[in-house]
């Protein structure tokens, strides 16, 4: 929810202080929902074939990344160099935007893979009940930071930190054997 909730709060404002207009903001900001739609087919059709662990992994550092390069797009600002500065923020919102929903889908195939479907309805959500906390923090951060600051870089780099260090926990898990019992869905009987 942390990294979601700085893009849903502060992404149009980010692009207006780099100096584009609001309609760039809104439009950049559109192409999360195209290129999420591509990114939760496509990692999650690879997580299904390769496993769900690595390419869960895989999917927070894919946005980590694409917050470095939407940063780098905040380096080159008043350069000179307005076209190359559009590019690299649409690339960096394109790789965001890969990563947005594959993590949410992919989370809920391993938990179920791992803790089986009988648990997934109190693991997911758990997970949900809690992820508020970290949307409220991200943006709330990134306000703060940007105010501290008068810039978003410290609150970009504390999103590539903590997706980062996301990716790291999720490959230190360590992979178990289910038994067939953990792959059970209880048959409910209906009188």
């Amino acid at each position: 929810g942390y990294s979601m909730s700085f893009v849903n709060v502060h992404w149009v404002p980010y692009v207006t202080d780099l100096g584009f207009s609001q309609m760039v903001g809104a439009a950049s900001f559109s192409l999360i929902g195209f290129w999420s739609i591509l990114g939760v087919f496509t990692l999650g059709r690879i997580s299904d074939q390769r496993g769900r662990r690595k390419i869960l992994a895989f999917s927070y550092v894919l946005r980590a990344a694409g917050f470095a390069v939407v940063l780098i797009s905040m380096a080159i600002h008043g350069s000179g160099l307005r076209g190359l500065e559009l590019f690299i923020l649409l690339a960096g919102v394109i790789i965001v935007g890969a990563s947005w929903n594959a993590v949410v889908a992919i989370t809920a195939a391993y938990a179920a893979d791992r803790f089986g479907v009988s648990k997934l309805g109190t693991i997911y959500g758990s997970m949900f009940a809690v992820m508020p906390l970290g949307s409220g923090i991200g943006a709330a951060l990134g306000g703060y930071l940007f105010e501290f600051r008068q810039s978003y870089d410290l609150a970009i780099i504390s999103n590539v930190v903590f997706l980062a260090i996301s990716a790291f926990l999720i490959l230190s898990i360590r992979e178990r054997r289910r038994s067939l019992q953990d792959l059970s869905v209880p048959i409910i009987k209906s009188e």
